[in-house]
């Protein structure tokens, strides 16, 4: 009897015993398929999964050339498909914080999608993310999306057809990400944007494969919008001898006018004109784009930048230059305390400088050439006076890449000679006997192998 006592005692089930809240919590840290599972040990966890408040689903990761001969290929996603499908139908959840579904080239394409958005809408969703990669087109999500209250975070990528109707409002939406989606027109992206009064942080990537999202002009008007993260793909030129660097005129454009934006980072080499405007409270910037079609209004947007990643392209050198030579310098980029400056193929140099008398706060500015692979000639001309910067602010200057030329010589030599509250500095042995401005000054020696 004793023996008997305490084998039951060791085999009981004390998980099964926790609170409800409890083996919810413990069911999140699983794979959905591996929570589904768990309804065959006992009764007490039977529809445990069924009110878990997130679902994530990645199936149909990939295609089978072979599908329409293969019959195990085809039970298998068939299989797939009734477990997805099933599981969505049997959640019971009153509300469902975060729906993640990732549907891979092998997801059949004569499947209803938008049946789980639907049901997510219905079940109150604060977060959804929903990828598509099928063969088929772009399809369109339900009507009752665009309308979800409780809606704070949306993520919709590839092979989905943004059709926004006019009536519609998110109320909520916070964040937003459109990753190579569709556009139905211009007026649908638009309206989108503007019944979306909350919206806080915007990311957009758009023509992978050089694929027409329908759209000629990208308009960015949010007034509540914080944060904006723009990528576009090159437009690959048909033409075999034609520079893969070349801006081709698409002619499209993007337009942003954000009065409230603090966080701004575009790489656009899509060749689309470039206009960008009103960005007072701008604290971080990083710049990487190949056309700019109104420098009247792009030459203020950055005037109020505290931190600035530049890519120095052609159409940035040429923006710089007309910005800094204007009459009387109206252009001061008087609260910038941090630039970082990557050459591209462009001779920087006169630019760079130029830019730094207008920066009188600069304290911290970095050269870096490590990522580029070819050697890009620049001439150097020793300005006539000293960039203001440079003698009461500057105390940090690294420069990565060095290779040597004649003109970084003069122009690392120009820096650390006239820089007087330098604290320390990237350079390179050969200057290291430079007579420099500033006592205070610790040597960091970076070989380009570093």
């Amino acid at each position: 009897m004793a023996d008997n006592k305490i084998e039951e005692i060791v085999c009981e089930d004390k998980i099964s015993a926790l609170p409800e809240d409890l083996l919810v919590r413990i069911l999140l840290h699983v794979p959905i398929k591996d929570a589904i599972a768990t309804m065959i040990l006992s009764k007490r966890w039977r529809f445990i999964w069924t009110i878990l408040p997130k679902l994530e689903y990645d199936i149909f990761s990939y295609a089978n050339e072979d599908d329409d001969d293969d019959d195990h290929e085809h039970e298998s996603k068939k299989t797939s498909w009734c477990f997805f499908d099933k599981s969505m139908e049997l959640h019971k959840a009153p509300v469902l914080e975060t729906l993640l579904i990732k549907l891979g080239p092998g997801c059949p394409t004569d499947i209803n999608v938008g049946k789980w958005i639907a049901k997510a809408v219905d079940r109150r969703v604060v977060m959804l993310k929903f990828k598509l990669s099928w063969s088929k087109g772009p399809t369109r999500l339900p009507k009752s999306l665009y309308s979800c209250e409780t809606l704070k975070e949306l993520t919709l990528s590839h092979k989905v057809l943004l059709d926004f109707p006019s009536s519609s409002c998110l109320p909520s939406l916070r964040s937003l990400d459109l990753i190579y989606v569709v556009y139905k027109d211009n007026a649908s992206l638009d309206s989108f944007f503007s019944h979306c009064p909350v919206l806080n942080i915007l990311t957009v990537k758009r023509n992978k494969r050089n694929r027409d999202d329908n759209i000629t002009k990208f308009s960015v008007k949010i007034p509540s919008l914080q944060g904006l993260f723009y990528d576009s793909d090159n437009i690959i030129s048909s033409l075999p001898d034609e520079d893969d660097d070349e801006v081709v005129d698409t002619g499209k454009c993007l337009d942003i006018d954000t009065p409230a934006l603090l966080f701004f980072s575009i790489s656009d080499h899509s060749g689309d004109s470039c206009s960008i405007e009103n960005m007072p409270c701008l604290e971080n910037a990083s710049i990487d784009v190949n056309s700019f079609s109104n420098i009247d209004k792009s030459k203020t947007y950055l005037s109020a930048v505290r931190s600035l990643e530049l890519y120095m392209t052609d159409q940035v050198v040429a923006l710089y230059l007309f910005i800094c030579v204007l009459p009387l310098s109206t252009v001061k980029f008087s609260r910038l305390i941090k630039l970082e400056i990557y050459p591209h193929r462009s001779d920087w140099l006169e630019a760079l400088l130029l830019l730094l008398k207008n920066a009188p706060k600069l304290k911290d500015l970095l050269v870096d050439y490590a990522f580029n692979i070819d050697v890009i000639p620049c001439s150097w001309n020793q300005p006539s006076s000293i960039p203001g910067c440079l003698s009461s602010h500057l105390e940090f200057f690294g420069y990565r890449g060095y290779g040597g030329t004649e003109e970084e010589k003069e122009f690392v030599m120009y820096i650390l000679a006239n820089s007087k509250c330098l604290k320390k500095n990237v350079s390179v042995e050969e200057l290291r006997d430079i007579q420099r401005a500033s006592t205070f000054v610790e040597m960091i020696i970076l070989f380009d192998n570093a």
